[in-house]
């Protein structure tokens, strides 16, 4: 599990003003994407934004709904992945959430890490292998 503190510091105070599923941008024209930060050889991370609300100021960014589970539903497919919600929050109302997932390629033998790219600047939040319940 990644620290976040950075990343809220990067976003907190901001406005969505534009969004895709691909992108936000912020109030100040900031850019702040979904990205495969880390990978090694066939294993990938990524994610999409849903459920934005503009014009609200963001006042938090939590980490919820983590969990690591089989990319297929096949028993002769060992490949496994991790999601997590990045969630953006005014007072205590989601106003967006970045939904992220990293996994760890064919035969589970590789890693990925996903990260929220703000401006230029990559803040990892998911690991291929977070979650694993050991």
């Amino acid at each position: 599990m990644y620290d976040i503190k950075k990343l809220k510091k990067a976003l907190l105070y901001h406005r969505i003003a534009k969004w895709t599923k691909d992108y936000l941008i912020l109030d100040d024209g900031t850019k702040v994407t979904i990205e495969c930060s880390e990978q090694d050889c066939c294993a990938s991370a990524g994610g999409e934004f849903k459920d934005v609300k503009l014009d609200a100021v963001i006042t938090d960014v939590k980490l919820e709904n983590g969990k690591h589970y089989p990319s297929f539903d096949d028993e002769w497919c060992d490949e496994t992945e991790s999601s997590v919600d990045v969630v953006i929050y005014h007072n205590r109302n989601q106003i967006a959430k970045a939904e992220c997932q990293a996994d760890n390629g064919n035969g589970d033998y590789y890693y990925s890490i996903c990260a929220l790219k703000v401006g230029k600047v990559e803040y990892n939040v998911l690991g291929s292998s977070d979650y694993v319940k050991e």
